[in-house]
């Protein structure tokens, strides 16, 4: 192993820092796999962002944002909490406003997905 270091250090050094990274993204990939495995469909809480929900309800958080009325983010994310803080209401009214945006986006998808495959849609 030592002789092929000496014979091409830049190609072994290239290998190496190529199978890092890799090894990195691969880590990543799995982790987030493992954490949203077991944090699908989660009852919104004022610690979230509306990020955080669309992606535990598998939902476009600009479509979130339009249906709730909420303000779209201007850099940083805020949570719920902060969301509710910068207009002076209870965090209770703006968790039943992403609630019932996530409901109806939900069911928009499923009465999109039922037509697609020609199957009726349910109510539950």
């Amino acid at each position: 192993m030592k002789a092929i270091f000496r014979k091409h250090p830049f190609l072994v050094s290239g290998f190496v820092l190529a199978v890092a990274v890799v090894l990195f993204f691969a880590t990543h990939l799995i982790m987030g796999m493992i954490y949203w495995s077991g944090h699908q469909r989660e009852p919104v809480a004022g610690w979230m962002t509306v990020g955080y929900v669309a992606q535990s309800w598998h939902l476009d958080p600009r479509e979130i944002d339009a249906t709730a009325g909420l303000p779209f983010p201007d850099g940083h994310p805020l949570s719920l909490n902060e969301i509710a803080r910068q207009r002076g209401v209870p965090v209770s009214e703006v968790i039943a406003q992403v609630e019932a945006a996530v409901a109806e986006l939900v069911a928009q998808d499923e009465a999109a997905h039922a037509a697609e495959h020609g199957a009726p849609a349910h109510d539950d």
